[in-house]
């Protein structure tokens, strides 16, 4: 985390704050500049303690989701009595009005310093590629979880769900990587619906940021998945990242029916899928495709899921490739498959092997490869891959 996005910011508005009350007050004022830093730092101490006091007993909606009008107005009155005791000695209505304009001007020039010039404030407003990023990041750290499991049992998990301790309540998590210990929580979730306005997620502009507008996608994709991130494997209060694919071996997973990886063609931003193979048939898995969904503006980098088929990837000369045959924008932005035999390419240069169709071996006769027609659904995605591979960005090679 950046504290200079934060210590910047808090100084010009105490600086700002400090030559408003000196100019309403007509000249110096002993002692101004330390009792206005006084009365921020605990304004915005009590401040951070009312609103989760608040959010988590349930007094006002979820505090992430305010604009910036709904937070200086509880700062405003946070703050008044402080600066009421701090300059008592000038007068109740004189108070008033040095509180009111200070607090308005400072509040208002620091808004328009972000809106405008955020570089001045040391503020990097983030962009979808820096969510994405994280995003990507954040995938990471389960893959490298579901290693550990696979090193302590010699098999992946069979299913993943998501979310946290607290999400999951007083029973034991289903999620193996949280019931065992290889994860405290699943990540929180960068691009999750419910942010404030400093994510690129909602209209950008000064009347903006004090009301809060959001795009109409954005509310459109929250209408669709609202419901669905009730659910505990997207942790307390919808922050975590949960699994957004059901798995038909998997009854409980609890999804309700009409979520095939999207709903109505929209997936969940931030949201993670992963699938387990048992590509050996004893009953372990030992292979798995496990990737992560990008912000709703942003294009998808790989299209992997057939929602016809219900299937992950297709398979091309023998690979699991990251493509599917319904070509429908399901928002992928990065992709690990793990544990699927290695697919071995000819070295530029040399000439293909010839590879000698099967034959029966009672007759002799070649046994004919099946079109594309005469492959079941069940095949498409337990045939054989590439082995270890991660896919990023157009479906190239990770390292």
């Amino acid at each position: 985390m950046d504290v200079w996005s934060y210590i910047v910011p808090f100084v010009y508005l105490v600086l700002l704050e400090s030559l408003t009350v000196r100019w309403i007050a007509g000249g110096p004022v002993p002692g101004l500049v330390s009792r206005v830093f006084a009365t921020n730092l605990a304004g915005i101490a009590l401040l951070m303690f009312v609103s989760m006091t608040g959010w988590f007993l349930g007094w006002w909606p979820d505090i992430r989701n305010w604009a910036l009008r709904d937070s200086f107005f509880l700062f405003f009155v946070i703050k008044a009595p402080i600066f009421a005791f701090l300059f008592r000695r000038w007068g109740i209505q004189r108070i008033f009005t040095l509180h009111v304009l200070s607090n308005f001007a400072g509040v208002v020039a620091v808004s328009l310093l972000f809106v405008y010039s955020p570089a001045v404030l040391a503020v990097k407003p983030l962009s979808v590629d820096d969510l994405n990023k994280t995003a990507r990041r954040r995938i990471l750290e389960i893959r490298d979880a579901v290693e550990q499991y696979k090193l302590t049992h010699g098999y992946y998990p069979n299913y993943l769900w998501g979310g946290d301790l607290v999400s999951w309540g007083t029973q034991r998590p289903p999620d193996p990587l949280l019931s065992e210990g290889y994860l405290p929580a699943y990540p929180v979730n960068p691009l999750n619906m419910r942010r404030t306005f400093f994510e690129p997620r909602r209209v950008p502009g000064w009347k903006e940021l004090w009301f809060g507008y959001k795009d109409e996608e954005f509310l459109e994709i929250r209408r669709l998945w609202s419901p669905v991130v009730e659910d505990p494997r997207f942790g307390f209060r919808g922050a975590k990242m949960g699994n957004v694919l059901p798995d038909p071996r998997m009854p409980e997973t609890g999804l309700p029916g009409n979520v095939r990886f999207t709903i109505n063609y929209k997936w969940l931003p931030g949201g993670f899928f992963y699938r387990s193979y048992d590509l050996d048939g004893n009953g372990y898995a030992d292979a798995y495709i496990m990737g992560v969904c990008g912000d709703e503006n942003a294009q998808a980098t790989v299209d992997c899921y057939d929602y016809r088929l219900d299937t992950l990837t297709g398979v091309m000369d023998g690979r699991v490739v990251p493509s599917a045959h319904d070509r429908r924008r399901d928002g992928v932005i990065h992709i690990v498959k793990k544990g699927f035999p290695e697919y071995v390419s000819p070295i530029e240069g040399q000439p293909v092997p010839w590879i000698e169709l099967p034959r029966n071996p009672e007759t002799g006769a070649i046994i004919p490869r099946p079109s594309d027609e005469n492959v079941s659904v069940g095949m498409t995605e337990l045939d054989v891959g590439n082995s270890g591979e991660e896919l990023g960005k157009d479906g190239e090679n990770v390292e």
